[in-house]
């Protein structure tokens, strides 16, 4: 089914196009709520509270971005509303930091000096914001373009930002690891 049929289906709340949704998309909504928060069970309410406000929020939805782009959008401002409410910031997993340690560093994560606590420490410093946009655009590959969508600010807005957090790690590690 492509995004406009599903997108019709779900503005005349058919269950069976937030069904396809839900088989599509929840995989990686989780996941990115889960590196937000780093709380499995946060993350799965995070998810179901997500796809409750669906049916209700899909008819403000006009379509000017991917369908995936705003559920994104609609999974990071209900994670970072549950960081303010719980003041809690976490880090990212080692799993998938190589991509962002090539971003930051320039290095790779088999270099034997490299440590990536200290990477998490770093990170974990960032507002939740930089870091999720951080990880969306370093580790998941998305574009400026889905991050415009999803975060509502301007490219150069997300340029600076994703510029100056880079630059904070990068700094944060050459103090703490006397890194070049």
């Amino acid at each position: 089914m492509n995004q406009t049929v599903i997108l019709n289906s779900l503005k005349q709340g058919k269950r069976e196009a937030l069904e396809l949704l839900w088989k599509e998309h929840s995989s990686n909504m989780l996941n990115l709520a889960f590196r937000m928060l780093k709380d499995r069970d946060q993350a799965e309410d995070i998810l179901m509270d997500v796809f409750v406000q669906v049916p209700t929020a899909i008819q403000k939805f006009r379509g000017d971005s991917a369908l995936n782009t705003w559920l994104y959008r609609l999974t990071v401002n209900a994670c970072l509303m549950k960081l303010r409410e719980s003041k809690r910031h976490s880090e990212l997993e080692d799993e998938h930091l190589e991509s962002i340690i090539e971003q930051v560093l320039g290095k790779t994560s088999e270099d034997p000096s490299f440590d990536t606590e200290f990477l998490e420490a770093g990170l974990s410093l960032l507002p939740a914001q930089t870091r999720s946009m951080l990880w969306l655009k370093d580790a998941e590959g998305l574009d400026l373009k889905d991050l415009v969508d999803i975060y509502k600010m301007p490219e150069g807005t997300i340029k600076a930002r994703l510029s100056r957090a880079r630059h904070f790690v990068k700094e944060f590690l050459k103090e703490k690891l006397n890194y070049a």
